[in-house]
């Protein structure tokens, strides 16, 4: 099964790199394809302008409830003035992208956007053509206190499965739970609801029944396997898992990080920032940001062994760069370097993990250098 994945030209790319990693760190049947410098364009006279006084009107309008369990959501102002596009228009931009490309009619294309739609869905299939479908990538720090990654690779996972549940918006007036369980098939009419069947992960009996004719025994493993590991690493992102013992920290033989204790999430540093990051781990001592320039040929070292991009010179640049004091490079590594990990596990487990101290102290790694395991060749 092959699923293309594109995005509007408002969506960040971070953000839909982020989810097709996600989407892409279990192996298995699905084959997921993106090309994040694709992007497809809404024009103005596409969208149709909403006025939302308040929020009761809000919610009467377009099913959205102010009221949530989570703590330190972003809250929504009102009034409220936004654009949003009908769904026919959001399902012609598949067709025409799957034209464009020759995508065969039983390949998913999966329009990832931030536009507001007409029914205010987190994601839908197009019923004339139930491999075209989009996710909604905006508004979900109303609701989960993580990265929208998280919650828009699980609605990718979902919509490829219910393609082989319902027929038809009738089929899913009848088989939709309207009352959450913690299925993948609840409706979420309170768009709050959302977060019962995100932390669960799960497919109910009866919706199982319904799929197993319709998709291949190793298809649906590898569904529900994804969806497991979408479960666990939102519940690391989300601080609900922070009383847990530390996670080694692995260095594969490619360079690539991952914590095989926290569900083997993948840590992904840009080959400077991993340069940074692995200067400081053999340094358990710490370095003064004012002394990185003393351990510049170690870093030309373990960027050269990072990157294959570009000419050695070119390299020495951005390492000069980096350690220059003056400049504020190295900081927005080390800031950025924080924010992958606190985005991937919650903040206080993050805390032993990324580098700390002020601007006059000496900056390291608080990480037990025991529970960090390098590959053969470090």
């Amino acid at each position: 099964m092959k699923v293309h994945l594109i995005k509007s030209a408002e969506v960040e790319k971070d953000l839909f790199t982020q989810v097709v990693d996600l989407l892409r760190a279990v192996p298995g049947p699905i084959e997921f394809n993106c090309d994040p410098d694709l992007l497809v364009d809404f024009y103005e006279d596409e969208l149709t302008r909403h006025f939302i006084p308040d929020a009761k009107d809000f919610e009467t309008q377009v099913s959205y409830s102010m009221i949530s369990e989570e703590a330190d959501l972003k809250p929504r102002d009102f009034p409220l003035e936004q654009n949003f596009a009908d769904w026919e228009t959001i399902f012609e931009k598949c067709q025409r992208y799957r034209k464009e490309q020759q995508i065969p009619n039983d390949t998913f294309v999966l329009l990832l956007t931030n536009i507001p739609n007409k029914y205010n869905w987190f994601a839908a299939l197009d019923e004339t053509m139930p491999y075209n479908g989009f996710i909604h990538t905006d508004d979900w720090d109303y609701y989960i206190g993580c990265s929208a990654a998280f919650p828009v690779a699980y609605e990718v996972i979902a919509l490829i499965l219910q393609k082989s549940i319902f027929n038809g918006v009738k089929s899913i007036r009848e088989l939709v739970h309207n009352q959450p369980i913690g299925c993948m098939n609840d409706m979420c009419v309170q768009k709050k609801e959302i977060i019962l069947k995100l932390r669960t992960a799960d497919i109910c009996k009866s919706c199982m029944d319904q799929l197993r004719p319709h998709l291949p025994a190793p298809t649906i493993h590898h569904a529900l396997t994804l969806m497991e590991s979408l479960r666990v690493k939102m519940l690391f992102a989300q601080n609900f898992k922070q009383e847990t013992p530390l996670s080694q920290l692995l260095i594969d033989k490619q360079n690539r990080l991952y914590l095989p204790d926290f569900g083997n999430i993948e840590i992904k540093l840009r080959p400077l920032e991993k340069a940074l990051y692995f200067l400081f781990l053999k340094h358990p001592e710490g370095i003064y940001r004012s002394s990185l320039s003393d351990h510049r040929q170690t870093l030309y070292e373990i960027y050269a062994s990072l990157s294959n991009m570009g000419d050695m010179s070119e390299m020495k640049t951005r390492i000069d760069e980096m350690v220059n004091a003056l400049s504020s490079s190295a900081d927005e590594k080390i800031s950025r370097i924080k924010r992958v990990f606190t985005d991937a596990i919650g903040k206080d487990l993050a805390n032993h993990y990324y580098i700390h101290g002020d601007v006059a102290e000496v900056k390291k790694i608080a990480l037990d250098r025991q529970r960090v395991v390098w590959n053969e060749n470090s």
